[in-house]
């Protein structure tokens, strides 16, 4: 009889993160630029990759994603292709980006702000519709609708990979107080 607990830790080694941080000195994240270059699911200084200062717990594990570039190339022949074929083919590492308590208000706040123009974005495509503006006052909240999600997503992010392989993920985002602290990247 098979006794499988699907809720059992996992039974997986840990021996390949630990072989990476041995080779590299217990180092696990360097500054190249204004990149900051990690050893993949390492673990990061936890201070507020903005300003260096003490991070408000808890700190966030997020996943960030990367495919290449060239696959914007598909955009000219399908979305649907390009939205299947980059789920497929991106690389993904887990990052736990800590931030401060004014970072973190900074943050909520820019999110709050993009739901908010968002939300006002449907309400003027309803009142454009009903007004003497007719499509003109629609377009005009579509375009606050876009305008918003674009600012949530761009304003509310923490940091954003640049590139992932199998041996470093590269990320952006941070600022340079955090950056300061890092060691040069050797490669």
């Amino acid at each position: 009889m098979n006794a499988h607990n699907p809720y059992a830790p996992s039974r997986a080694s840990l021996k390949g993160a630990q072989v990476n941080e041995q080779l590299h000195g217990g180092v696990t994240a360097w500054r190249d630029k204004r990149v900051m270059v990690m050893l993949p699911d390492a673990s990061i200084p936890q201070r507020c990759v903005k300003c260096n200062d003490a991070v408000d717990e808890p700190t966030k594990i997020r996943k960030i994603f990367w495919h290449s570039p060239w696959l914007y190339l598909l955009l000219l022949f399908n979305v649907l292709i390009f939205a299947i074929v980059a789920a497929i083919v991106r690389k993904k590492a887990t990052v736990a980006a800590g931030l401060c308590t004014a970072h973190k208000k900074r943050r909520r706040t820019m999110i709050t702000l993009a739901w908010v123009g968002a939300l006002a974005g449907i309400v003027v495509v309803f009142l454009g519709m009903g007004s003497s503006a007719g499509a003109w006052g629609a377009f005009a909240g579509v375009l606050l609708i876009f305008g918003s999600i674009i600012f949530g997503m761009l304003r509310g992010r923490v940091v954003i990979a640049t590139r992932i392989d199998n041996d470093y993920v590269r990320v952006k985002g941070c600022g340079d107080a955090y950056l300061d602290t890092l060691p040069q990247f050797p490669g």
